[in-house]
């Protein structure tokens, strides 16, 4: 049924899309492991269809370009191997770490190293990311899920980071979603510059997870930015306050020539 919802089984076999794709790594892989394609392959300035069937580990370079979720369990082999993924819009197991509830959130794809493919947190919604149909608690261990895996625009994958006390928390990914791991910053704040978007609707998303942001803050300054889409105020500071409630805070940005807040929770992060 490859590239086909059709069903033409017993029905109760859920509709997939298949695909066989060269695995480019050594490393073994679980059944609903998420993989992405590796877009940059070969030399910049010539043709190469190995870039979307070619498929790696999530990493914050490749995040943008989602391919699926392994069909079954594989062993590890050295210099690569074919493998078979389940292409958005599938309904399968995904490799999970959390808590489902069935048709309840949203999962996305991990690009944080140990959790590669992972689903543990919830990102944007789109390509990369999964509706539970299935209720069960993975957050202890991780294990399989049924769930259907969203399509549309690049959700980009989320990457886990600790905060820095009184220093730039380092290089993140463009797009997708960054979740901070809050704790007590008593030297000074934490900062981060937002460089400007590589395409027109790459979205951005940040939050706190775990633990507050105490005593400082995280001070996320936007080189390029509008707090609205329909004005033209000056976004300049995003600005999770340590003496504020920032555990499942977020904000959401879309670049159109500047970042545009998209959406954010009520009270933090605040905007300037």
């Amino acid at each position: 049924m490859s590239g086909s919802n059709a069903l033409n089984a017993h029905v109760k076999q859920a509709p997939q899309r298949l695909a066989v794709v060269w695995f480019t790594g050594s490393t073994a892989l679980v059944e609903g492991q998420g993989l992405c394609y590796d877009w940059d392959r070969g030399t910049a300035g010539e043709a190469d269809g190995r870039r979307f069937t070619y498929v790696e580990l999530p990493s914050t370079t490749n995040a943008q370009h989602f391919a699926g979720v392994t069909a079954r369990d594989y062993a590890a082999c050295s210099g690569g191997q074919m493998i078979e993924i389940y292409l958005p819009g599938s309904i399968c197991n995904v490799h999970a770490k959390a808590n489902c509830t069935i048709g309840v959130g949203l999962l996305t794809f991990d690009v944080t190293s140990s959790y590669q493919g992972f689903f543990r947190y919830s990102g944007l919604a789109g390509e990369g990311s999964c509706i539970p149909l299935q209720t069960v608690d993975r957050s202890t261990t991780a294990g399989k899920v049924f769930a259907k895996l969203c399509e549309g625009q690049p959700s980009g994958g989320v990457e886990v980071v600790p905060i820095v006390n009184n220093g730039s928390i380092g290089t993140l990914m463009i797009g997708g979603t960054t979740l901070v791991v809050g704790a007590t910053i008593a030297t000074g704040n934490c900062t981060y510059t937002l460089a400007d978007g590589v395409a027109q609707g790459l979205r951005k998303k940040f939050g706190v997870i775990t633990t507050e942001i105490a005593t400082n803050n995280l001070v996320i300054t936007v080189t390029n930015g509008c707090s609205h889409q329909l004005d033209d105020a000056a976004l300049a500071t995003v600005t999770f306050v340590g003496a504020s409630t920032n555990v499942g805070m977020e904000i959401t940005l879309e670049w159109g020539g500047a970042w545009v807040v998209v959406s954010k929770t009520k009270t933090d992060p605040v905007i300037a």
